[in-house]
């Protein structure tokens, strides 16, 4: 079996190991984040006309918090987060084309005529994107509440992992944001993460992680049309002899 490095928070490895054993790969979890909560003080739903939720965690970690209507109209980036939405009982949710802070710019933009005045809250991690905060107050204004914080971590199984790269037995490395790959950058340092991912097809979820890489002099493999672990793991199939 190809071993794949999911260097994605511990939490989270569960939720997409099966979609590589399916295939025949072998995923291995090297977390190299964490997630820690930051309180909500003083949230008010009925100051936002939309909520915006840029993750399944951001979800998880504002309903810790808040209790709000669920009919509230909420905008949902990526189909995972909006499914997770869905069976939590939200009923008035959209979703953008593309699954980025980019994307969702281009989403508002293009439906201004409905979205134009109107107060958006941006639920998500301390640490992100200012593209669309950047536009806050021109023809619409966003206001961001932060529900966590990304921090490096150190994974238990650096010295097996480092091993599999020294014998060439890493077929993949999965980056599902700059933290992830940051993290990555913070436990094995630059000069051997590069030897380790210029011998393994490097994936990224997402074109802000895409260059987050190569702003560092690092060569992306892989980047889906769709971000997305399914089209990763997709696209990894075709790769695999």
């Amino acid at each position: 079996m190809k071993n794949v490095l999911i260097t994605r928070e511990k939490s989270q490895f569960e939720d997409v190991k099966s979609l590589f054993e399916k295939e025949g790969f072998n995923p291995i979890p090297f977390p190299t984040i964490k997630f820690e909560k930051i309180p909500l003080n003083n949230f008010n739903e009925k100051n936002y006309d939309y909520l915006i939720f840029t993750s399944k965690n951001a979800v998880k970690f504002f309903l810790k918090d808040a209790e709000i209507d669920k009919s509230k109209p909420v905008i949902a980036v990526g189909s995972k987060t909006a499914d997770y939405l869905r069976k939590l009982g939200f009923s008035n949710i959209e979703i953008p084309d593309v699954f980025s802070a980019e994307g969702l710019k281009e989403y508002i933009d293009k439906n201004i005529d409905r979205f134009k005045g109107k107060k958006f809250g941006l639920i998500r991690a301390l640490e992100g994107s200012n593209v669309l905060l950047n536009q806050s107050g021109k023809n619409y204004f966003v206001e961001l509440t932060p529900v966590y914080k990304t921090s490096f971590n150190i994974p238990d199984n650096i010295e097996e992992v480092e091993n599999l790269f020294s014998q060439k037995k890493i077929f993949a490395v999965v980056f599902s944001s700059p933290s992830t790959f940051n993290g990555f950058l913070n436990v094995f340092g630059y000069e051997k993460s590069m030897e380790f991912l210029k011998n393994v097809l490097v994936c990224v979820i997402g074109t802000t992680t895409e260059k987050s890489l190569k702003d560092k002099g690092f060569e992306v493999d892989i980047l889906p049309d769709v971000f997305t672990f399914e089209e990763i793991v997709k696209l990894l199939k075709e790769k695999k002899p």
